[in-house]
């Protein structure tokens, strides 16, 4: 079947049944496939997980999927105040402030922000990348520790800009990720990043998105951003908390 779509077409493993994989190819917008394709991209649907696949790249041989239960992210969740993120968002005398998520992409900063705390609202345009994020997320909403987290997350699939010009609840917090890495073949940028960027083509303008989240008045925009990097349309923040690798400028409303 030849895919009238951009997106990726989906093969569902043997086991899996027609009810199951074309919901899911509906929801995505693109078309289920027989076989597996021999090159080029493909979404696979296996029995316990949904995967982002690179077929024919010698390079690229891995598969992309979400998975919040891992040592990585149960080490994030432990460290009470040495994450910069959580510290740029936080808000005081706020037990559970609900920040926005407008670049959710594969949802490891909304996860831990909601593993400290917070309410948060995910959106993601891509509607790949959403059925990665909604995939992991019903994944870890199974497991018994991870379930209370997931219960504070919402995902939305759409377009940010319009989502936060439409906002009915004023959030406290809006954060912001825009660093979406530049196409590189270099060993230093991570296999998953890699195939990130395969799925990139559905994005916002990020200083669209930073001029609306700023308009929301949230008493807080957190944006992500290298740590050598200029401001966000050279927009000056309030101020800055610098990692190792990259900083966060807090703009306070």
């Amino acid at each position: 079947m030849i895919n009238p779509s951009p997106l990726p077409p989906l093969w569902a493993a043997p086991e899996i049944s027609c009810a199951r994989a074309e919901p899911l190819a509906r929801e995505i917008g693109t078309v289920l496939v027989d076989t597996l394709p021999a090159r080029g991209q493909v979404l696979v649907l296996e029995s316990n997980r949904l995967l982002f696949r690179l077929i024919g790249d010698h390079e690229l041989k891995g598969s992309l999927w979400v998975d919040f239960n891992t040592a990585r992210a149960t080490r994030r969740s432990r460290q009470v105040g040495s994450e910069l993120l959580v510290k740029a968002a936080r808000i005081r005398r706020v037990e559970q402030p609900l920040l926005i998520d407008a670049t959710a992409g594969l949802g490891q900063d909304g996860f831990l922000l909601a593993t400290h705390g917070f309410q948060v609202e995910m959106i993601e345009m891509n509607p790949v990348v959403a059925a990665l994020l909604a995939d992991g997320l019903a994944r870890a909403a199974e497991v018994e520790q991870l379930a209370e987290v997931v219960g504070r997350i919402q995902l939305h699939r759409g377009n940010s800009v319009e989502r936060l010009a439409s906002l009915t609840r004023k959030p406290h917090v809006i954060y912001l990720d825009p660093m979406f890495p530049e196409r590189s073949k270099s060993a230093k940028v991570k296999q998953n990043l890699r195939l990130l960027q395969h799925l990139d083509a559905h994005t916002v303008s990020p200083e669209e998105l930073l001029t609306t989240a700023l308009a929301t008045q949230a008493k807080k925009v957190v944006v992500k951003r290298p740590l050598k990097g200029p401001y966000l349309c050279d927009e000056k923040p309030s101020y800055s908390l610098k990692g190792k690798a990259v900083r966060f400028d807090v703009y306070l409303v």
